[in-house]
C-alpha cells in the first residue's frame, strides 16, 4: 500500500506544480514577481477563481492529504 500512495502522491505532486506554473504565466508582469500581477484592476480585484484556481486549490487539498496518508502508510 505504500508504494500505491508514492506513487499517487508523485502523480499529485506533478499535476499540482504544472497547475501552478501555467497559472504563474497570467501573472507574468512586473508586479506579478511580488504577488500582485494583474489580479488588481481600476475597478478591484476580480472576485472568485477561474476553473485553473479550483483545481489548482483541489490538488493543494490532495496533496496534503496525500501526504499524511502517505507517511502513515510508510510508517507502518
Amino acid at each position: 500500500m505504500g508504494t500505491v500512495m508514492l506513487i499517487v502522491h508523485a502523480i499529485i505532486s506533478v499535476v499540482l506544480i504544472y497547475l501552478s506554473l501555467k497559472q504563474m504565466g497570467k501573472f507574468a508582469e512586473l508586479g506579478g514577481a511580488f504577488g500582485s500581477g494583474s489580479m488588481n484592476t481600476i475597478f478591484g480585484r476580480e472576485k472568485g477563481l477561474d476553473a485553473e484556481g479550483k483545481l489548482t486549490v483541489l490538488f493543494g487539498i490532495l496533496f496534503f492529504v496525500s501526504s499524511i496518508l502517505t507517511a502513515f502508510f510508510i510508517s507502518r
